[in-house]
């Protein structure tokens, strides 16, 4: 059976693969296709691109990314598939999303800083400075200087809501993320559903908004998703109209644990999945 992953992380934000990388990365994982969903930006899909094209034959490239917006006091992730890179408008809208990440992240290291934790934006970008700042680079800064054990322990002690360091980001709304997806050609999918720890009704609610506003997928099948997980997130998929979407969430070493494609071993995700997302997103 061809198998894809749909949800996979580069250098241009929080994964530890650059895209060229993410590419032989694939090609050695026997995947068909791949789609590349840095968080609020498109800037690595041109290196991609350039990387994957000795092999089209082999291996098909998604152009995508993963959009955060605000419900309830907590994120949920909007996957946009299909995305023109070259649209104005999403370059346009991403760019200041990214320009909020930045004072944001700016906000927090003035923090560290005011506290005697000598954290830089120059660690946190390391080598590639077109990265997409998030909390996973504080994070492996944390634990480079030996404030933190693991990522756990660097989120627990300095990066969660709840501490002295956290500074709450701005979002978009959930109606303009999907609008901004599908205005640009791409659909819609709501992420790692289970991962937002709402309640049945809850999650229910949900996706009876983002339905209302056009969002067109979900992630059926996801790294940390059981045989029951998966059976559940189907039928809500099935009772909302939703196709059915699958990726590991790939960030390399930041989550050693995963595997690109096959999640922590028991991932396989149907080439299916992207005809039917691809066939909804033409139409």
């Amino acid at each position: 059976m061809r198998t894809i992953d749909l949800h996979v992380h580069s250098t241009y934000s929080d994964g530890t693969f650059t895209p060229a990388e993410l590419i032989q990365e694939a090609l050695a994982q026997n995947l068909s296709a791949i789609a590349l969903t840095d968080h609020d930006t498109i800037a690595g899909i041109a290196d991609a691109q350039a990387a994957v094209t000795p092999y089209e034959q082999q291996l098909e490239l998604i152009p995508g990314t993963e959009l955060s917006v605000a419900y309830e006091n907590r994120d949920i992730h909007i996957i946009g598939l299909f995305i023109d890179p070259m649209h104005e408008g999403f370059r346009r809208e991403s760019a200041a999303i990214v320009a909020r990440r930045l004072a944001r992240n700016q906000e927090m290291i003035q923090r560290f800083q005011a506290d005697g934790i000598p954290i830089t934006m120059e660690q946190l970008c390391a080598d590639n400075p077109d990265t997409v700042v998030t909390r996973a680079h504080f994070a492996r800064v944390l634990i480079t200087l030996g404030y933190a054990k693991d990522s756990r322990d660097a989120f627990r002690k300095y990066l969660d809501a709840d501490t002295p360091y956290y500074v709450p980001r701005k979002y978009i709304s959930q109606e303009d993320a999907i609008a901004l997806i599908r205005d640009a050609g791409g659909i819609a999918i709501l992420a790692h559903p289970l991962q937002y720890k709402l309640d049945d009704r809850a999650l229910r609610t949900l996706l009876g908004h983002l339905t209302d506003y056009g969002l067109q997928g979900i992630e059926v099948k996801y790294s940390t998703h059981s045989h029951q997980d998966e059976t559940y997130v189907r039928l809500l998929a099935k009772q909302f109209g939703l196709l059915p979407s699958g990726g590991s969430d790939f960030h390399g070493n930041n989550k050693p644990h995963i595997t690109l494609g096959k999640g922590m071993g028991n991932l396989s995700i149907p080439y299916d999945y992207l005809e039917q997302l691809r066939k909804a997103s033409s139409r």
